[in-house]
C-alpha cells in the first residue's frame, strides 16, 4: 500500500510540474489600443496621409498633397488614455515642417522654407520631413484626435486619423 501510496503521489507531482511548465506565460504587456494603422479623414483638399503605430514603440508617418510628400519616423509612448509621438531627425536632407501646425504668417513662412534637417544642406526633392514634438492624441470612439495648445492660431482645424481610408 505505501509503495502504492508513493507511486501517486510521484505520478501527481509529475502531472502537476508538467501542467504548470506547459503553460503560457501571459504577456505582462497588453497590446495597446493605439497600435494599428490610421487614416487621415478631416483635410478638405487633395490630401493623403497614414499613420502607423507600431508594437515595438515606434511610428512611421507619410502622406502627400498635390505634388510634394512628407515623411517621419520616430517613437512613442501611451501615457493613461494619451499617445505622444516624438519624431528622430533623418540623416538625409529635408525640409521640415513642424507636424500639425496649419496657420503661418508670411514671416513664419520664410523661416520655414530655409529651415532643414541638416544645416546649410540642399533636399534633393520637394519631400518634406514632419517633425512631431510631444504630439499628443486621445481616442474619440473609433477616432485618433490631436490635442490641440490652446495657444495655438487655427484651432478650428482638426487633425484626426480613423482606422479606414477615407472616400476619395
Amino acid at each position: 500500500m505505501l509503495k502504492s501510496t508513493g507511486m501517486r503521489i510521484s505520478h501527481y507531482l509529475f502531472c502537476c510540474s508538467f501542467f504548470l511548465l506547459s503553460c503560457k506565460k501571459e504577456n505582462k504587456e497588453q497590446k495597446s489600443v493605439f497600435v494599428k494603422t490610421w487614416y487621415d479623414t478631416e483635410m478638405d483638399i487633395p490630401y493623403m496621409a497614414r499613420l502607423e503605430i507600431n508594437k515595438d514603440h515606434t511610428f512611421k508617418f507619410v502622406g502627400g498633397a498635390c505634388t510634394t510628400s512628407f515623411h517621419s519616423d520616430g517613437n512613442w509612448i501611451e501615457k493613461n488614455d494619451t499617445l505622444i509621438l516624438n519624431s528622430v531627425l533623418p540623416k538625409e536632407c529635408f525640409q521640415i515642417h513642424e507636424f500639425g501646425k496649419m496657420c503661418y504668417s508670411k514671416e513664419e513662412i520664410e523661416k520655414i522654407r530655409f529651415t532643414k534637417t541638416i544645416a546649410d544642406c540642399e533636399p534633393k526633392n520637394e519631400d518634406s520631413f514632419e517633425n512631431f514634438k510631444d504630439e499628443k492624441f486621445y481616442l474619440r470612439n473609433d477616432s485618433l484626435v490631436l490635442k490641440k495648445d490652446r495657444k495655438e492660431k487655427c484651432t478650428e482645424r482638426k487633425i484626426v486619423f480613423f482606422k479606414y481610408k477615407k472616400q476619395r
